[in-house]
């Protein structure tokens, strides 16, 4: 089992990573995706030019699956490939269940 850092109010737990996809990004940063082995969760996380946890956010696969829709939704508004709507019932925020 990993040992948690204390984070003020927060733990933050290193994860397995060997696993993980990793892009960089501007200035020497990168954004991690690491699918979690005990339970179906995508971790996110980024990471500073440093190296330091910059933050992230954890995902059950649906959110994980909704996040990539608007990933590939707004390039292709960005290419000019894809009109510039939402899809039907996709607001800006989604409730937390």
């Amino acid at each position: 089992m990993s040992k948690a850092i204390p984070l003020q109010n927060a733990n933050v737990i290193p994860l397995h990573e060997a696993n993980a996809l990793v892009l960089p990004l501007a200035e020497g940063a990168t954004l991690r995706v690491t699918p979690f082995r005990e339970t179906p969760r995508v971790a996110l996380s980024i990471f500073g030019p440093g190296g330091g946890d910059a933050g992230g956010v954890i995902l059950t696969p649906s959110r994980a699956r909704l996040l990539a829709s608007w990933l590939v939704m707004t390039a292709d508004q960005c290419e000019g490939t894809r009109p510039a709507t939402r899809p039907p019932g996709h607001g800006p925020v989604i409730p937390l269940r």
